[in-house]
This record gives structure tokens, C-alpha cells and sequence, in this order.
């Protein structure tokens, strides 16, 4: 009633946005920078009050928006963490196993939400193409200085019969 938005970050167990003081709202390709009057957690994510959005139909306006902040308005990363978007053009290598140590995959093209987590797009020098999900389970390490990143992945395009 009030103008509130709905924000439901792709990871709600990330980093806490209590400090924000400003966002940008990416609609239909046009991309509008807002001042954050108030900000509250709630169960999936935060109710977000915009600077002259103070009805619904202004709210509605902006359903399904795209929303980024500013990287330094983020808290800094913990030791092992890393941004999504910093793995795109990290070269991918298969974590070392009896069978084929260190099996260089490729280099991630992009990455997609797919509704559950991020995806990397892998593609390897022969032109294979790997989804590998960005989730604990299958990601070593990420090296993003570095371009880098270490992946426990095995699939049927790594046999040769």
C-alpha cells in the first residue's frame, strides 16, 4: 500500500544489506538509480522503500526488475568466498583425482541463475560445453584475482569411449 518492493536477493544466506543507501532497478533495459529511504529483513529477503515510490502502482512498476548494487557497498568477502560474476573468464580445471590430475576444462563464458543456484558455462578448447552449478558441492576453490577456479566435475564428455 505504501510502495514497498519486495527484494528477494538470489542468495538469501549471503551478505546482510542493512547498509545499502541506494540501488539500481534494471526494467525492460533501462537501468534507474534509487535512494533507499528505509530498509527492513523479512522472511525471503528485505521490503525496500524507494524515493518517490509511495503508492502500489508505482511498486508495481517495478515487479520483476533486475536489481545491482554497488560492489563497495557490500561487505567484504570471508576467506573462500567469491562474487558470482567474478568467475566469468576464470580458466576451469578438474580437481586432481587418481585419473586425470588437474584436466584443464575450459573457461567460464557466463553464468544464469536457473531458480535453485548460479550456473558456470563452461567451454573448452574443443568447443564441449559444461553447465557446472556454482554450489559448494562441485566448486574447489575460486581463485577471481588470479582467474582461476578448481571444479570436482566429472561427466560423460571426459571419456574417450
Amino acid at each position: 500500500m505504501r510502495g514497498e518492493i519486495a527484494l528477494r536477493p538470489h542468495n538469501r544466506y549471503g551478505a546482510e544489506l542493512d547498509g545499502l543507501t541506494e540501488l539500481t532497478a534494471i526494467k525492460d533495459g533501462v537501468a534507474r538509480l534509487y535512494q533507499i529511504e528505509s530498509l527492513r529483513p523479512v522472511a525471503d529477503g528485505y521490503l525496500v522503500q524507494l524515493e518517490g515510490i509511495h503508492d502500489r502502482d508505482a511498486a508495481a512498476a517495478l515487479t520483476l526488475s533486475d536489481v545491482r548494487v554497488r560492489r563497495a557497498d557490500l561487505p567484504p568477502l570471508e576467506p573462500g568466498e567469491y562474487y558470482v560474476e567474478d568467475v566469468v573468464g576464470c580458466a576451469v580445471t578438474r580437481a586432481e583425482d587418481g585419473r586425470s590430475p588437474g584436466r584443464p576444462l575450459g573457461v567460464v563464458q557466463e553464468t544464469f541463475w536457473n531458480g535453485a543456484h548460479d550456473v558456470a558455462t563452461v567451454v573448452g578448447d574443443d568447443g564441449a560445453e559444461r553447465l557446472i552449478p556454482l554450489v559448494p558441492a562441485f566448486v574447489v576453490s575460486v581463485d577471481a584475482p588470479g582467474r582461476k577456479m578448481v571444479v570436482d566435475w566429472d561427466d560423460d564428455s571426459d571419456d574417450n569411449g
